[in-house]
Order: structure tokens, then sequence, then C-alpha cells
């Protein structure tokens, strides 16, 4: 099977939100060291972010990874179009796809995700839901719990196969794929690949690196 990693850099991030050092390796490096084991990784940003990650990724020695510039930083558009045919890049049998704001998530949790294509076309890392969920009415009114025994948070790194790839220009809803005959699988995830605002964490994600 014929994998690529990518690794997005979303718009409205600024440059230093991605490229200051988390102890000592920015997110962005953090996040391409953590697919690049397991397939070719690409770098995906909007256009004026391009510059700002060639150049972090050239200083920790990763000047070959690719840095692709997409409109708004978006890996394809709804054009009606196959999705195939409106990335910035190739694609094999599938892809590995990551996600900047998730700096934490280990190299082993990529390797999990990669090898469910095997048997699927959508492949989530999810960890069961710890916090209380409520259901609101309207004006707030808080009408109890919800049972959190079929909840669960999903992460990145995830897996998408050709297949499922021509089909999200039209949809992201996993329950559309799963009925157009597409298989969707998890893994398990792990703790420290929960999303972060990279402005507002970084010294939080400091101390979780350093504890180690």
């Amino acid at each position: 099977m014929t994998v690529s990693a990518i690794v997005i850099v979303p718009a409205g991030l600024a440059p230093a939100d991605f490229t200051a050092p988390i102890a000592g390796e920015p997110a962005l490096v953090r996040a391409v060291r953590a697919v690049r084991d397991v397939a070719p990784a690409s770098v995906v940003v909007a256009d004026e972010l391009a510059d700002a990650a060639t150049e972090c990724l050239a200083v920790h020695d990763l000047s070959d990874v690719p840095v692709i510039t997409a409109p708004n930083g978006q890996l394809w558009h709804d054009t009606g179009e196959n999705a195939c045919d409106t990335w910035p890049l190739g694609v094999g049998d599938g892809v590995l796809l990551h996600d900047v704001r998730y700096p934490l998530a280990p190299a082993d949790l990529a390797v999990r995700v990669a090898a469910g294509l095997a048997d699927h076309d959508v492949v989530l890392p999810v960890l069961p839901m710890t916090d209380s969920v409520k259901s609101i009415a309207a004006h707030d009114i808080v009408l109890g719990n919800v049972d959190r025994s079929e909840l669960v948070t999903a992460q990145y790194p995830r897996a998408f196969s050709a297949a499922a790839l021509a089909r999200l220009p039209r949809t992201d809803a996993l329950a559309a794929l799963t009925s157009a005959g597409l298989r969707v699988g998890t893994v398990e995830g792990d703790p420290n690949a929960f999303a972060v605002d990279l402005a507002q964490d970084r010294r939080l994600l400091e101390a979780i690196v350093t504890a180690g």
C-alpha cells in the first residue's frame, strides 16, 4: 500500500504559533516527525505562511520535506470533481493526515492509524469521553447529562483511502461515508494527542514535554 503523509498548517495561524520552540522543537517540526517515519511527508500551508514553514523546516534539518501552498491551507474544495484531481499533490492508496495543532501526538499513534488502512477507508484515533456533557434547550436551560458511554473524542493524525478522499469534497460526515459503503474504523488514541491553541497553550505544552 502506497501512503503519503500530509501535515496541515491552517490559515489563521501566526508564523510564531507553529515555528516557536516548544521545549526545543516547534509544533510544525513535531508534527512532521510524528508521521514521516510512516510515510513520505509534505506540509500544506496557506500562501502567506509558506516562507515561515520552509524556513522552520530547514533550520531543523527537514529541508527535504516539501512545502505546498493551497488556498487558505485547505486540501480540497467543493468543485464537484474528484478530490484526487483537486488536491495540491498526488494521492496513492491513501493519505495520513496530520494537523499542526496536535503537536504532541506521538509517532506510534501515526503507526497505528496508518496500519488501520489495511482494513478501513477512514481511520480515526479516539479516546473515551471523560468530560461531563450536558444537553441544553432554549435559553441555555440544562436538561440533563448526556450518556458518555457512546461518545469519544477524535484526534489526529487520521488516515483516508483514495476512495474516501474522492467523496470528501461532497461531505465530511462519517455517517455519509459509511452509508456510501466505505469502511470507517477507529484505533486507540493517545492522551497527548489533544488539540491546542498554539498561541495560548505553549507553557502547558512545555510542562508536559518536560515532565516526560
